[in-house]
């Protein structure tokens, strides 16, 4: 991977939660993804292919690429954010629990149906947001935002950036 792809992957980031931030859920397909990706996985991704259960989310190590996009994008936007990772086993329903910050969940391989509801429309079920979210793609969910992951076909590496931005 160049340099040049890394800063138009965090570019288009960047350029999605400049515009979306605060207004409501959004798709990004980053530029270079292809090149991105492979530098983001862990050593417990290739283990995914076991299908072997959920450990749930966890940071991300120090050192890694997900952690360094974590550090990057926190640069670019001039806030903290953190990564974490979780491996979806195929056929789970995974609630997303995230009332504190705004949240971009990236698959890192495979995908997954996700469900994003307004806040005061969760009990209703109605006017949310469901999409195919596949590698490669980013979906940014605001706060609040009550969001589900289904339809996981095979073992799906995701990576979840939480965004630590001050009022």
């Amino acid at each position: 991977m160049s340099d040049s792809d890394w800063e138009l992957f965090l570019r288009d980031m960047a350029l999605c939660l400049a515009t979306y931030q605060g207004r409501g859920p959004a798709m990004v397909w980053p530029a270079r993804a292809h090149a991105v990706l492979p530098g983001l996985r862990g050593p417990d991704d290739e283990a995914a292919g076991e299908g072997t259960g959920d450990d749930g989310w966890r940071p991300v190590p120090p050192g890694s690429g997900a952690h360094a996009l974590a550090v990057d994008l926190g640069h670019a936007m001039g806030y903290p954010v953190v990564a974490y990772q979780r491996v979806l086993p195929a056929g789970v329903t995974l609630p997303v629990e995230h009332t504190g910050p705004d949240i971009l969940l990236l698959p890192l391989r495979g995908g997954a149906r996700c469900r994003v509801e307004r806040p005061e429309r969760a009990q209703r079920h109605s006017e949310g947001v469901e999409l195919r979210l596949r590698a490669g793609e980013m979906f940014y969910v605001p706060a609040r935002h009550p969001c589900t992951l289904d339809d996981i076909s095979t073992p799906c590496p995701m990576l979840l950036l939480a965004l630590h931005a001050t009022p």
